[in-house]
């Protein structure tokens, strides 16, 4: 506060001096102004100083501290909003992972395996075996089962000694097993899996081979269920309960 009070002294002294040295008295009105003007602003200065020390020492920001800090303000704000973008785009970048892990699991669970006495072992996938056009077979087959309840029930699937043909089934071999995977399972000698002319005892002029179905009635099997192929054999004979037969989800096809 002193400090201040000094400086309005000095600048006063100063005036003082220089007017005398000028011969300020002789100058005329305008230059008294000028002078007046600029005696009222240095003590402005030294105002608006001596109220920045009343203030506690605040000094007001410059227009280029102010500039600054709204710069710095919106690098923050672009690095937030970044940080923001990336975290939200992260799940969308494995979505399409994990659909592609999901399907290789799926279609991994989904193979119907051909091993034994085969020429050359395979594992099938659904897609595998509808590219099989030449022994695609689709028919309606009569069951029986062990309560005596019939039916007629539409598949769509391949037939099965072609398919062991594919294989290159070995003459040497004598059965065939159908394994699902839960356990149950069906043993079929050869002579059985060639035979192309199982019956409906409802229509004596169908003739009808086994096969590995995927479609039922119009709806394919679900893979989320299982392996979707199904073993599906006609009747030997009239009153046949050949229903017991069918195998479910089949885990693999062994040739012995």
């Amino acid at each position: 506060m002193r400090r201040f009070k000094l400086i309005k002294l000095v600048i006063i002294i100063i005036l003082t001096i220089s007017l005398s040295l000028t011969g300020c008295k002789s100058k005329d009105r305008s230059e008294n102004i000028a002078i007046d003007l600029e005696q009222e602003k240095m003590v402005d200065l030294a105002e608006e100083e001596e109220m920045g020390t009343d203030t506690g020492g605040e000094v007001t920001p410059t227009e280029e501290e102010a500039v600054q800090e709204e710069i710095e303000e919106v690098e923050e704000e672009e690095v937030v909003k970044e940080e923001t973008t990336d975290q939200a785009q992260k799940p969308k970048e494995t979505e399409p992972q994990k659909a592609d892990e999901e399907e290789v699991v799926e279609e991994e669970a989904a193979l119907l395996k051909i091993e034994g006495k085969v020429g050359k072992e395979l594992k099938l996938t659904l897609k595998d075996l509808k590219a099989m056009d030449d022994i695609i077979f689709q028919a309606d087959y009569y069951s029986i089962n062990n309560f005596g309840t019939t039916a007629h029930t539409n598949f769509k699937g391949v037939n099965l000694w072609k398919l062991l043909e594919k294989a290159n089934i070995s003459s040497e071999a004598a059965k065939v097993s159908i394994i699902a995977t839960d356990g149950y399972s069906m043993e079929f000698t050869v002579e059985e899996v060639k035979r192309q002319d199982y019956i409906d005892e409802t229509d004596p002029n169908k003739k009808l081979p086994m096969i590995i179905a995927w479609e039922e009635n119009g709806v394919e099997y679900d893979p989320v269920e299982g392996p979707p192929f199904k073993l599906i054999v006609g009747q030997k004979e009239a009153g046949d309960v050949n229903k017991p037969q069918w195998v479910s989800n089949i885990d693999r096809i062994v040739v012995e």
